[in-house]
């Protein structure tokens, strides 16, 4: 299970990649700003963030390190105001917010030039007459929101309840699934490894993408002895117009019952996180490619069971354990196939001789 503590340091490496992110923003901000508007003592932006760089990474740190501990607890309490103070409040509430949103609002909305001078008095303030300066002032906005969202992770982190998440060695239950194509597949399978994942929604791109880089490899996946079984939060109707042409066991389990006997859950964090972003951007790329060539229908707007599904992958053993598993933390955290074989060869070497034991994978695993 994963901890509340495991949790909020999860949250805590989100909140850093978000506020470096803001700080190298609005130090270009700042120092452009400086430049184009002869004012040098915009660029005190680019010390400060240097500074506080250096003690939320410190304190990330330590805190990371002894987390536990008193120097744990106070690096903790440090990197929480550090970068709530700096980079959410000063540079995204204050100078992305109030500096740049409401400025160019009010501006474009045709407020008084009085108003205007009253609340951004100059030389402090300038009107809108630079696109560069402005769009780099507005978008400090968007980090200082991941940044804030995280912090409130860290306070409020979410439990998982013991009796839900799978662990490596749980045996699963026997069960038969049935593919859209009407196939029965069954778990565990008698003769060969199976890999579990759960997707999201029928259509998704990150899915769609990242599928696809197995449908690539599909061959060399079952010669390793290995049956991919996809499941969707879907209805089978939907899955036959997105996915009807995988060469995997499609599963639809539109009321996520095996999603909920599996453990996976939905969270903002599955779109939130910033390291979903660049499979997001590429996913949707590949299927506007796929909509373009193919005439494939447009993924849905909004799917049923929502879009904020978590991913998640299980290798499941003949004898029916979990020899392997992988809860995602956002969209597109995935076992790759590369994982993916080379979790079936792991598991294969510590099985020699065993005939399939899990007991035998694990103290491989627990080994290395």
């Amino acid at each position: 299970m994963q901890s509340i503590d495991t949790s909020s340091r999860d949250a805590g490496g989100d909140a850093t990649r978000s506020a470096i992110a803001l700080l190298l923003l609005t130090s270009i901000h700042h120092v452009y700003g400086g430049y184009v508007y002869v004012t040098p003592w915009r660029y005190h932006a680019v010390p400060i963030s240097i500074v506080t760089a250096v003690v939320i990474l410190g304190a990330l740190a330590l805190w990371r390190r002894r987390p536990s501990g008193l120097a744990g607890r106070i690096a903790r309490i440090v990197f929480l105001l550090t970068t709530l103070a700096i980079p959410v409040i000063s540079f995204g509430l204050f100078e992305g917010l109030y500096n740049h949103v409401v400025k160019n609002l009010l501006y474009f909305a045709g407020a008084p030039a009085a108003v205007l001078a009253r609340l951004f008095p100059p030389p402090t303030y300038e009107m809108p007459n630079d696109l560069f300066f402005e769009i780099t002032g507005v978008l400090q906005v968007v980090p200082a929101a991941f940044a804030a969202w995280s912090l409130y992770r860290i306070l409020r982190p979410r439990q998982r309840s013991d009796s839900i998440m799978l662990q490596r060695g749980t045996a699963v239950a026997s069960r038969d699934l049935t593919t859209i194509g009407g196939e029965v597949v069954p778990i565990p399978d008698g003769d060969r490894l199976v890999h579990l994942q759960f997707r999201r929604f029928a259509g998704c791109p990150v899915c769609d993408l990242h599928l696809h880089s197995f449908v690539r490899r599909d061959d060399e996946l079952a010669r390793a002895g290995i049956r991919e079984v996809v499941v969707f939060h879907s209805t089978r109707e939907d899955l036959l117009q997105y996915e009807a042409d995988l060469p995997f066991a499609v599963v639809a389990d539109a009321d996520k019952r095996l999603y909920r006997d599996f453990g996976v859950e939905s969270s903002p964090r599955a779109l939130l996180d910033l390291r979903a972003w660049y499979a997001i951007v590429r996913g949707i790329l590949h299927s506007v490619g796929r909509i373009l060539r193919e005439r494939r229908p447009i993924p849905p707007v909004r799917p049923r069971g929502g879009s904020l599904g978590l991913p998640a992958d299980f290798l499941i053993a003949p004898d029916g354990q979990i020899v392997a598993c992988k809860y995602g933390r956002h969209a597109a955290d995935d076992w790759s196939v590369d994982d993916v074989l080379s979790l079936a060869v792991a598991t294969r070497a510590g099985t020699e001789g065993e005939a399939w034991s899990a007991p035998a994978v694990l103290a491989s695993w627990n080994s290395r």
